[in-house]
């Protein structure tokens, strides 16, 4: 029987909400399913058919370690999913700017570097942004985000300088469409799309995530912008099990936030068929020869 793993962390070890509805899915496949830690000691990870990252939701936290992990899976040939190259590469927001080279609409982003914090204020001042979006470059869930008003950084200086003794950060604005219609998710497996889910956030709160009071609808799919979503993986030179691509519609076009390539929660809750469509890419992935390359995803990329 083949084995695959559902990846967690150590201190939420078991499956998150709509997760466990790929369980009975991958039995049905014929596979033997293991919820398991990352950073459970003592794993043959090699022995697994499929490795798949699910709620490993710390890993900002322990970068160094989960590197090594990374890098430990690839030495040892494992299978994850997504790909090692394509982890690595999501792992730090930057990847932002990489697309906006490619000519994709991105909500304005700006890269601030360690200990550069007069750059914050000339950024937000020079753009005219009256209200800005500050996060660490490595981080999900809101992991130290912050909206601030242009005329607030100074008392936030402080804050903002111990923020970029370690890390580089970026800027945005905060874009009033989150409040007023909220962020769109697009969900696909293999490349092929599943789902939309609509994420707002509570009144008074700039944060769509449900810790934070946000709540998630179902929504129907508009073909132009699943369309225009779907570009971006088309440009990525590598197999992808599951993507989550959210942004916001603003007049027809999408303008993108986020690129979810390492553990996004997928909501599987939301669609009775997501589940079985999830497995189904998965098995199907599993049967092909690829299981990792060394590829730098966006680089030297023709659109297909």
């Amino acid at each position: 029987m083949k084995k695959v793993a559902l990846v967690t962390y150590s201190k939420q070890p078991k499956l998150f909400d709509g997760d466990n509805l790929l369980v009975d899915p991958f039995k049905k496949h014929g596979f033997s399913v293991k919820v398991t830690p990352w950073d459970k000691k003592n794993i043959l990870w090699e022995d697994f058919d499929l490795i798949i990252l699910r709620s490993c939701w710390d890993y900002h936290l322990r970068t160094k370690e989960f590197l090594n992990w990374l890098e430990y899976l690839e030495s040892r040939k494992a299978k994850l999913w997504n790909p090692v190259s394509i982890i690595r590469w999501n792992m730090n927001k930057k990847y932002l700017i990489d697309l906006e080279k490619e000519g994709f609409p991105i909500i304005p982003t700006v890269l601030v570097e360690k200990e550069s914090i007069k750059d914050i204020q000339k950024i937000a001042s020079d753009n005219k942004w009256e209200e800005i979006i500050v996060k660490p470059t490595i981080g999900n869930s809101a992991y130290n985000t912050h909206k601030l008003r242009l005329n607030d950084l100074e008392s936030e200086l402080p804050q903002l300088t111990k923020m970029l003794q370690n890390n580089e950060l970026i800027i945005q604005p905060f874009m009033e469409k989150i409040n007023q219609e909220g962020e769109y998710s697009f969900i696909f497996f293999n490349k092929q799309y599943s789902h939309t889910v609509l994420k707002k956030p509570k009144e008074n709160e700039f944060r769509s995530q449900r810790e934070f009071g946000g709540k998630e609808l179902k929504m129907e799919s508009n073909h132009q912008l699943i369309s225009q979503a779907k570009r971006i993986l088309n440009k990525i030179n590598s197999p992808i099990l599951y993507a989550r691509i959210d942004g916001l519609d603003i007049d027809g076009q999408l303008k993108f936030m986020e690129l979810e390539l390492i553990e996004p929660y997928l909501f599987f809750e939301k669609d009775e068929a997501a589940a079985e469509k999830f497995v189904e890419a998965a098995v199907y992935l599993s049967n092909t020869s690829y299981f990792g390359s060394s590829i730098i995803p966006i680089n030297n990329i023709s659109e297909v």
